[in-house]
C-alpha cells in the first residue's frame, strides 16, 4: 500500500483515495475502508465500487489509520497515513488472501508524488515550521521563500510596510510574475487580508498554533478563487484525545548582534540596546474524550530593538559651513533668484558666494538639526543616528472542535492581536525619519478573527461543508510632536497645521533633494482605522464512478473605515525644494547644493521637484471620513475525471463577480466628470447611485487540468487556468475630493518656486508669489455636483466599465522519485496578466510646456511669447489627475525546479530554484504611476519588473546528527553518548541575484508634469562594485546630466541591477527526552550566520551627490537567538 498527497479542490479539508486490488494486480470490488483520525477519532467510511476504486472527502488534516476489509482476504491496516489541507492522499491497498483474523498492517510511505492534479503547491509542515529558523518574529511566512517562483518584495527580510501599520510583520511577496495584491491568505477557512495594504495579511498565527501551511501557487482548483498569486491556507492546531503543550521563550540581545556594516565603532562606539523576548505556551486536550476538544494559546513578543533610519543607515546632513550659507567649497554656483527672467535665464549668480541670505524661518530649522557626526565623510553620507524601537505585541487563539456525530465535525476559533509600538525620529528636534521600520510616535493596534466551519457527511459519496469567518483591525497612532502645531504657531508659516483639529498638528515636511529628511515626513501618520472583512463558503462534493465533482459558493464582504489624510503632503503640510529656485536655466543641472541654498532663502515646490513626495507644496485635509464597502462573490463547479489508472483530466469553472464599491455616508460613490471639472457624488442631487460606472459580469474562469502517470516513479502535469485579481477598491479610492483634499501647488516651471516660507523683501521676477501654503477650504456636498479645486489630487474612475484583471497562468512540469527518499520537479511556468489596474496621469503635460501644457489648465497655449501665454483657458487645473482602471498589462516566464525530502531517517530537505523573466509598465501596489505618462512614449514604460529576480535559489534543511544514542557513531554508551545524543541542525542557505534599479536625474529642463526625466548614457557601463563613500558600485562617468531643454534622456526604466546577497541562517538544537511525553529542547538559532552584509540599491538620482554610491545595507546583521521550549 502506497499513498501519495496531492493537490484537490478541498481548501480546508483532504481526502484519501485508491484503488483496492489482490496480489496479480486485479481489482477487489466492494471492499469496506475505515479511516481513523489518530488524535481525536474521528472516523469516516465508505464501500469501494464495482472497480477497487474508493473516495472518502472532507478529512480534516491530521494523522490517520486506513483499514480495508474484504471477504477471503487478510484485513489491511496502514497506520500513520498523513493527510493534509487542499490535498488528495492515494492509497492503494494491495490484499492477501486469507482470514479476517489475520491482520496485515504497513507503515506509510514518505515519498510522494503528485499525480492526479495539475496546479503547483507546497507544503509547510508542523515540524518544519518548528525546526527551520524562522525570522526576528518567528512568522511561518519566512518559509514562503521556499516556493518556487516567489521573490520576496524586500529580499533579505521583506517587512515592506510600516511595523506600526504591520505589528504583525506580516511578509508580502510576488508571485510567479504578479503582484503582491493578488495573494491571498484564509486562515480556517477566512479570509485573512488586511483591506487598506491587502498585499499583507492582517492576522498572522503565531508558530506554534500552526498545523500546516498549504500554498497554492499556478492554476488552482476551481474551488480556489479570489486569489492570482498565491492561494495560501493556514490550518491551526486542534486538540486531541491526549492533553498537550509547550512552554517556550526566544530572546536576542545586543550581545548576541553583530554590527550592521556601516555601523562602525567610529560612528557608534557601542552598539545601541537591542533586546528582543517572545515567550508564551500552549495547551490542548479533550473536554469529552472522542467527542469534545480545545486548543490554546498565548505568544507575548516584546522588543527593544536598535534601529538606525529607514531611509539610510547614513544620512546626509549640511555641514558646518553650509548651515552658514557658505558654499565656496562645494563647485556649485547658487544663482539668485530675484535675477534674470521668470524661466530661470538671466540670473546672476550671488555676489558673496560664502554667505548666502538665510530666511528666519529657515534659520531656526537648521538650528535644530544635530551636528555632522561620521569623520571624515565631507558632505555626504555624514550622519548616523540610532534609536530604540518598542514593540508589545500579545496574540490569544482559542479553538474548539466538536465530533457532534459520527458524520457531523464542527469547529470554531477566536483569534486576537493586541500591540502598542514607539519608534522614535532620527534627527530629535528636527524629527527626520524614524530610527525603526516605521512609525513615528505611538501606535495602538487591536486585531481580530473568528472563524466556524462544518462537515457533514450525507452519504459515502455526498459531503457538504461550509464556514463563515471574520476579521478585524483597529488601529490609532499619533506622533511625537502630536499637539504642538510647530508649522502655524512655532514656526510661523502661513497655511500648515490646522489650529481647530489637532490631528493636523505637528511638524510640517522639508524635503531638501539630497540631504535628510526635516520635519515629519510621514505624510500618512497620524492613522485612525477600524477596517473588517466577512467571509462565507459553501461547498458540496458528489463522488460517483470515476466522478468527483465539487460545486460551491464563496462571498467576501470588506468594511474600511478611515481618518487618515495622507493625500500628497499629509495634514501638516510639507515644502520641497529641488534646486531649481538656485540654478540656471542652460547652466549646470540643479543638484543638491542648489536645492539647500533654495532651503535657505525659504523658497520652494518648483515645477517637477522630486525631493520628498514630489508635491512642491501642499497639505492634506480630510473632511469626511474615508468608507468603502465592498462585496466579492464567487461560484464554482469541477470535476476530478479519472480517464484510466494513470491519465487523471481536471475540468473546472468559476464565476467571479465584483460588484462596485459604495460609501457608507450621504452619498454611495464619486467619481470626477474630466469634461465639466466638477466632482459627481451618487444618490445625491439627483445622481444615480453608481455614477454611471459598472464592472464586468463576464469574469469567466476556467481551470483545466492533465496529470499522466508514466510509471511509478515518473508523472508529467499540465495546466491552464485563469483567476481574477481580487483588489479591494477601497485601496485605490479610499478617500480623495470631496473626502480628503490633497493639495499639491508648484511653480510655473521647473526654475520658478511656488512660494516661500516668510514674505519676500521684494517679488522674484514672475511677480509676487504666496507665503505658505494657501487653504483649500471645506465642501458643500449637499447639491450632489461640487467642482473640484485646482490643486486638489485626484484618482478617478471613468463613466462605463471598470475592467478588472485576470491572470492567465499555466505550466508544465515532471516530477520524478530520487533514490533516499528524495522528489524533485522541474518545470515551465509562466503567467500573463490582462487589465491590470494601474493609473494614467491625464492632466501631464509634454516636455518644454510646464503648467500650460497641462491639458485640463489652459486648452491653447502660445509658448512663443516670454512667458507663455494660455490663449484657450481650461479648468485652470495644475494638480496630477489619475484615471484608475485596467489598462494594463504584464508576463512571465520562468524554469521552476523543486527538491523534496519528507522528514525520515533524520533528514528533511525542501530546496527551490527559480530562474525567471518579469516584465511589467509599472510595480502595482494596489494602484500603480507611470513614470511617463507622455502617449507618444507610453511603451517606454514596458520593461523589467521592479520586483524581477532572474535567479533565485533556495536550500533548506532539517537534520539529526548521526551520533549517540541509537546513531551509526558514539552509541556505545558513556559519557560521549550522553552528550552528543539527540543534536539537531537545521539552516536556510540561498543565493539570490540583484533587483534592477531606475536612475533618474533632475526635471528642471525637461519642463513637464507627470514626467519622469532620467540621465543620459554616454560611455559603457562599467560595474565597479564599490561599497560606502567615495566608492561607486557602477561607473557614474557612464551618466550625463541632459543638458537640452524638453528632452528626455536616453535612459530607459530598471536598467541597473543591484547587488544580490548570499545568506546562511542556521540552528542547533538539542531535545531531552525525560519521558516519552515530556521533553525539553534548548537551542541556538542565527540569522545570517555569516554575517554577509546585504546592501541596498545604489542611489539612482544623477543629481545627488552619491550618485551610484551605495551608502546603506539592510538590518539583517547576525544576530543570535537563545530558546527553550518544553513540550508534553
Amino acid at each position: 500500500m502506497t499513498f501519495v498527497p496531492r493537490a484537490d479542490a478541498q481548501v480546508l479539508y483532504g481526502s484519501v483515495t485508491g484503488t483496492v486490488t489482490d496480489q496479480s494486480g486485479a481489482s477487489v470490488p466492494k471492499a469496506h475502508l475505515v479511516v481513523v483520525n489518530r488524535a481525536t477519532r474521528v472516523t469516516r467510511e465508505a464501500d469501494a465500487d464495482d472497480t477497487g476504486h474508493y473516495l472518502i472527502v472532507d478529512l480534516p488534516p491530521g494523522d490517520y489509520d486506513l483499514t480495508v476489509k474484504v471477504s477471503g482476504f487478510k484485513p489491511l491496516t496502514q497506520t500513520n497515513l498523513r493527510v493534509t489541507a487542499n490535498t488528495v492522499t492515494n492509497a492503494d491497498a494491495s490484499l492477501q488472501v486469507g482470514t479476517m483474523s489475520q491482520q496485515v498492517t504497513v507503515e506509510a510511505s514518505t515519498v510522494s508524488l503528485q499525480t492526479e492534479k495539475t496546479d503547483i503547491h507546497t507544503e509547510l509542515s508542523e515540524k518544519a515550521i518548528l525546526d527551520m529558523p524562522l525570522n526576528q518574529y518567528r512568522n511561518y511566512q519566512t518559509l514562503i521563500n521556499l516556493v518556487p517562483g516567489a521573490t520576496n518584495g524586500a529580499f533579505a527580510g521583506g517587512l515592506q510596510n510600516a511595523i506600526a501599520d504591520t505589528p504583525e510583520r506580516s511578509l508580502s511577496f510576488n508571485i510567479n510574475g504578479t503582484n503582491r495584491n493578488n495573494n491571498n491568505t484564509r486562515v480556517d477557512g477566512a479570509t485573512d487580508v488586511f483591506v487598506w495594504l491587502p498585499h499583507h495579511a492582517v492576522y498572522v498565527p503565531p508558530a506554534e498554533t500552526i498545523q500546516e501551511v498549504n500554498i497554492s501557487t499556478n492554476n488552482f482548483d476551481a474551488e480556489q478563487g479570489m486569489a492570482g498569486g498565491a492561494a495560501i491556507t493556514v490550518i491551526t492546531k486542534s486538540g486531541s484525545n491526549q492533553f498537550h503543550g509547550v512552554l517556550f521563550e526566544y530572546h536576542e540581545d545586543q550581545a548576541l548582534r553583530a554590527r550592521q556594516f556601516f555601523e562602525t565603532s567610529a560612528v557608534q562606539p557601542r552598539k545601541g540596546k537591542s533586546i528582543f523576548n517572545d515567550l508564551g505556551g500552549t495547551l490542548g486536550g479533550p473536554v469529552i474524550k472522542d467527542k469534545l476538544f480545545f486548543f490554546g494559546s498565548w505568544d507575548g513578543l516584546f522588543e527593544r530593538d536598535n534601529r538606525s533610519a529607514t531611509a539610510n543607515n547614513l544620512q546626509t546632513l549640511p555641514t558646518a559651513a553650509l548651515r552658514l550659507g557658505d558654499f565656496t567649497g562645494t563647485g556649485t554656483t547658487i544663482y539668485d533668484p530675484s535675477t534674470g527672467n521668470p524661466n530661470g535665464t538671466g540670473r546672476t549668480p550671488f555676489a558673496n558666494q560664502a554667505a548666502i541670505p538665510i530666511n528666519p524661518i529657515a534659520a531656526k530649522i537648521l538650528a535644530l538639526i544635530p551636528p555632522t557626526n561620521v569623520a571624515g565623510a565631507g558632505q555626504t553620507s555624514n550622519f548616523f543616528s540610532s534609536a530604540t524601537q518598542r514593540l508589545n505585541r500579545n496574540n490569544f487563539d482559542g479553538k474548539v472542535d466538536w465530533n457532534r456525530t459520527s458524520k457531523h465535525t464542527i469547529f470554531a476559533k477566536y483569534s486576537a492581536m493586541k500591540s502598542v509600538f514607539h519608534g522614535e525620529p532620527s534627527l530629535g528636534k528636527a524629527i527626520g525619519d524614524c530610527n525603526c521600520d516605521g512609525g513615528l510616535g505611538d501606535f495602538h493596534d487591536f486585531v481580530q478573527l473568528v472563524t466556524v466551519g462544518h462537515t457533514l457527511t450525507l452519504s459515502p459519496t455526498l459531503v457538504v461543508d461550509g464556514n463563515v469567518g471574520f476579521t478585524r483591525m483597529s488601529e490609532y497612532g499619533q506622533t511625537p510632536d502630536f499637539g504642538t502645531n510647530i508649522g502655524s504657531a512655532v514656526l510661523g508659516i502661513p497655511g500648515t497645521n490646522n489650529g481647530s483639529d489637532l490631528r493636523s498638528s505637528g511638524f510640517p515636511f522639508f524635503a531638501i533633494s539630497g540631504y535628510a529628511d526635516l520635519g515629519n515626513p510621514e505624510g500618512w501618520n497620524p492613522a485612525f482605522r477600524n477596517d473588517w472583512s466577512f467571509t462565507t463558503s459553501h461547498n458540496v462534493r458528489w463522488s460517483h464512478g470515476r466522478h468527483q465533482v465539487s460545486a460551491g459558493t464563496d462571498i467576501v464582504h470588506h468594511h474600511l473605515n478611515h481618518w487618515q489624510p495622507e493625500l500628497g503632503a499629509g495634514p501638516r503640510g510639507e515644502f520641497d525644494f529641488g534646486g531649481g529656485a538656485t540654478a540656471l536655466n542652460g547652466g549646470a543641472a540643479p543638484n543638491q547644493y542648489n536645492a539647500l541654498a533654495q532651503f535657505e532663502l525659504g523658497l520652494a515646490g518648483e515645477l517637477g521637484v522630486s525631493a520628498g513626495g514630489a508635491v512642491g507644496v501642499g497639505r492634506s485635509e480630510q473632511f469626511i471620513k474615508a468608507t468603502a464597502r465592498e462585496w466579492q462573490f464567487g461560484w464554482f463547479i469541477g470535476d476530478r475525471y479519472r480517464v484510466t489508472p494513470k491519465l487523471t483530466v481536471t475540468l473546472g469553472l468559476r464565476y467571479e463577480y465584483y460588484p462596485l464599491m459604495t460609501r457608507n455616508g450621504a452619498f454611495r460613490f464619486d467619481r470626477y466628470d474630466f469634461t465639466t471639472n466638477n466632482v459627481l457624488l451618487g444618490g445625491i442631487g439627483g445622481n444615480p447611485g453608481n455614477l454611471g460606472v459598472t464592472t464586468s459580469k463576464r469574469l469567466f474562469a476556467p481551470r483545466i487540468g492533465l496529470a499522466y502517470q508514466i510509471n511509478n516513479d515518473t508523472v508529467v502535469r499540465a495546466g491552464f487556468g485563469i483567476s481574477v485579481d481580487p483588489l479591494p477598491l477601497a485601496r485605490p479610492l479610499r478617500g480623495f475630493y470631496p473626502l480628503t483634499v490633497g493639495s499639491n501647488f508648484v511653480g510655473a516651471n521647473s526654475f520658478a518656486p511656488f512660494s516661500s516660507l516668510s514674505p519676500l523683501a521684494s517679488p522674484l521676477p514672475g511677480g509676487p508669489i504666496p507665503v505658505g501654503i494657501p487653504s483649500v477650504c471645506c465642501p458643500n456636498i449637499s447639491g450632489g455636483t461640487l467642482p473640484l479645486p485646482a490643486q486638489a489630487l485626484e484618482r478617478t474612475v471613468g463613466p462605463g466599465e471598470l475592467k478588472r484583471g485576470y491572470i492567465e497562468s499555466w505550466n508544465l512540469v515532471v516530477e520524478r522519485k530520487l533514490p533516499a527518499n528524495f522528489l524533485v520537479s522541474v518545470g515551465y511556468v509562466g503567467t500573463q496578466t490582462v487589465h491590470q489596474f494601474a493609473d494614467l496621469n491625464i492632466n501631464a503635460s509634454l516636455p518644454g510646456t510646464g503648467k500650460l501644457g497641462q491639458p485640463l489648465n489652459c486648452k491653447t497655449a502660445n509658448f512663443t511669447t516670454n512667458p507663455p501665454t494660455c490663449v484657450v483657458p481650461g479648468f485652470g487645473r495644475t494638480s496630477d489627475t489619475l484615471l484608475f482602471q485596467g489598462w494594463l498589462s504584464a508576463n512571465y516566464h520562468s524554469l521552476q525546479v523543486a527538491l523534496t525530502r519528507q522528514f525520515s531517517k533524520g533528514l528533511m530537505v525542501k530546496g527551490a530554484y527559480t530562474y525567471s523573466k518579469a516584465i511589467n509598465w509599472t510595480d502595482d501596489d494596489g494602484w500603480a504611476g507611470l513614470a511617463w505618462n507622455d502617449p507618444n512614449i507610453l511603451r517606454r514604460n514596458r520593461a523589467v519588473a521592479g520586483f524581477n529576480t532572474p535567479q533565485i535559489f533556495q536550500l533548506a534543511y532539517v537534520y539529526e546528527l548521526p551520533v549517540g544514542k541509537g546513531k551509526p557513531w558514539a552509541n556505545g554508551g558513556g559519557a560521549a553518548t550522553k552528550i552528543l545524543s539527540d543534536w539537531q541542525v537545521s539552516g536556510i542557505f540561498s543565493a539570490i541575484h540583484g533587483q534592477p534599479f531606475s536612475l533618474t536625474a533632475s526635471s528642471a529642463s525637461l519642463n513637464a508634469v507627470g514626467q519622469r526625466q532620467t540621465p543620459n548614457q554616454v560611455g559603457p557601463v562599467k560595474k565597479l562594485g564599490g561599497i560606502g563613500t567615495g566608492q561607486p558600485f557602477y561607473d557614474p562617468t557612464a551618466f550625463a546630466a541632459v543638458s537640452a531643454t524638453a528632452v528626455y534622456g536616453n535612459v530607459g526604466r530598471n536598467t541597473l541591477y543591484g547587488p544580490g546577497s548570499v545568506n546562511l541562517d542556521f540552528s542547533l538544537f538539542r531535545t531531552f527526552k525525560f519521558t516519552e511525553r515530556f521533553d525539553l529542547q534548548l537551542r541556538a538559532d542565527a540569522a545570517n550566520f555569516f554575517n554577509s552584509p546585504h546592501f541596498n540599491n545604489p542611489n539612482g538620482s544623477r543629481s545627488s551627490g552619491n550618485f551610484l554610491l551605495i551608502t546603506g545595507a539592510k538590518n539583517d546583521e547576525r544576530q543570535f537567538r537563545l530558546g527553550v521550549r518544553v513540550a508534553f
